[in-house]
């Protein structure tokens, strides 16, 4: 277990290549949840490719052709939003509650993901493309790139199980979000961070799988 404080890095991992990086802080690692905290500010690694097709590509293409391909490359991008992340062990998603620079609370959202396992240096899974945004105040939301989803699927990208996996969880999840139960109600959004936490950084060996 990680003590609260510490910075781990959440790896997103590709058919065993890093796909994407990021350094948080340990808010708590507890027997049923595991909390981090992203500050705004926060620099992690994202995937980019070195070129495309002649014809113009929307974000869903470019991502599929990049882990189809296997061939991308990693840069700096600075996260815009604080996210407090709350994941459940053998979770098929994380609930992002998100808060302003002020402070202020933003709403919530899900990404669906893979499980997460342990490494040494932090936790590895891997983005799904769904998400879920749910507004401040609860019971409004909103789906978010259902197409990228779905063309993941139809390229092969995402496994027939994994996608029902993602369906079953988003359908519990819904009913959470309209019934205003936790994560999305009022027991996260008054946390607020230690005066001393920082910005973390990716840590040497960030990039080690």
């Amino acid at each position: 277990m990680w003590a609260r404080g510490d910075v781990i890095v959440v790896q997103d991992v590709w058919r065993g290549r890093l796909w994407a990086a990021r350094p948080v802080i340990v808010v708590d690692d507890g027997s049923e949840l595991l909390v981090l905290w992203c500050p705004i500010g926060t620099r992690r690694k994202v995937p980019v490719g070195l070129g495309g097709p002649a014809t113009a590509e929307n974000r869903g293409e470019r991502l599929a052709r990049l882990l189809d391909a296997g061939d991308w490359s990693l840069e700096d991008s600075v996260w815009d939003v604080s996210s407090l992340w709350l994941v459940r062990e053998g979770g098929w998603h994380a609930v992002w509650v998100s808060f302003l620079e002020t402070g202020a609370h933003f709403g919530w959202y899900v990404n669906f993901q893979t499980p997460y396992t342990r490494t040494a240096r932090g936790i590895q899974t891997m983005d799904l493309a769904l998400d879920l945004v749910v507004e401040p105040g609860c019971g409004s939301w909103r789906w978010k790139d259902e197409d990228e989803f779905e063309l993941f699927q139809n390229r092969g990208l995402i496994e027939p199980g994994f996608a029902q996996s993602v369906r079953d969880d988003a359908a519990s999840l819904v009913v959470r979000i309209e019934d205003g139960a936790t994560p999305f109600d009022d027991t996260w959004v008054r946390w607020r961070p230690d005066a001393g936490w920082g910005v973390p950084e990716l840590p040497l060996g960030w990039d080690v799988l």
